[in-house]
């Protein structure tokens, strides 16, 4: 059986997507932030609508604006060890100073500073 060179050309693009598809389900998701814990944080809970709590961030990759930081109930937080694994930890380990990635949900609003609402914290090491 021979294909024809439009058949050729479809089987192609299919096997590309196979490729591009893998190779995006199975690669790290990079932070959304990476940056410095900076200003005072807050652990003032708010049950209307799930936070436990706000902080700043220096965003490394934007020299000119700080961004708050949003925590809510099903935030995840982590720290890194020794040997680079990440472990559960609290807000309560989030303190000025700290380098951090930061995992987003959603754009920061359009507010000075900026807002955004975290899904996964880890500090660094």
């Amino acid at each position: 059986m021979q294909l024809s060179p439009l058949q050729m050309i479809i089987i192609l693009v299919i096997l590309a997507g196979f490729v591009i598809g893998t190779y995006s389900a199975t690669m790290d998701q990079l932070p959304d932030l990476t940056g410095t814990v900076v200003g005072n944080t807050t652990n003032n809970a708010n049950n209307t609508n799930n936070t436990i709590g706000t902080f700043y961030l220096h965003d490394e990759s934007n020299k000119d604006n700080n961004i708050s930081i949003i925590v809510k109930n099903d935030t995840k937080i982590f720290k890194e060890t020794e040997d680079n694994k990440q472990v559960r930890t609290d807000f309560g380990t989030i303190k000025n100073g700290r380098k951090i990635d930061v995992y987003t949900v959603g754009d920061p609003t359009n507010t000075i500073p900026p807002q955004i609402t975290a899904e996964k914290i880890v500090l660094k090491k």
